[in-house]
């Protein structure tokens, strides 16, 4: 099981995100508009056509984690892997709870919850999301833990 959730972990990390966002909440104060952007950085940050230098944009402090997002972005099972946001929820003026699922192949992680974070003016996927996600496979990479 622990080798299923490093696989699901790594691919993930930079994997394309799958499926629509038609069971997403919207019993909160966020615009449509909003909420739309939050699942689409999300989706653009997960999915495996997005190139590093915009993974990095869509990602709270990007530039400090460039490293972690290269080496999943080089992993081959990142293209196997795909989420599916299922809400968005305000949390403040500039933080956003994100529910999503894991999926690859077959098998899916339980539901995850992470943030989106307002970042000079951007929705952006909060960097202890991915710290969060790749913690899961039993150590938290150095530049979480700073």
């Amino acid at each position: 099981m622990r080798r299923l959730a490093l696989l699901l972990v790594v691919g993930f990390a930079l994997a394309g995100c799958g499926g629509g966002h038609g069971g997403m909440s919207t019993t909160n104060s966020l615009s449509a508009t909003e909420r739309e952007t939050i699942v689409n950085n999300w989706e653009k940050f997960f999915s495996s056509e997005t190139a590093v230098a915009g993974k990095v944009a869509l990602l709270q402090d990007g530039s400090r984690f460039k490293g972690l997002v290269t080496s999943f972005a080089n992993n081959p099972l990142a293209k196997n892997v795909s989420a599916t946001v299922s809400s968005v929820k305000l949390q403040g003026q500039d933080r956003a709870k994100v529910v999503y699922i894991v999926k690859f192949g077959g098998a899916s992680l339980p539901k995850q919850t992470g943030t989106a974070v307002l970042q000079d003016g951007t929705w952006k996927v909060g960097s202890a999301s991915l710290c969060k996600l790749v913690s899961l496979q039993g150590s938290t990479p150095s530049v979480c833990k700073s």
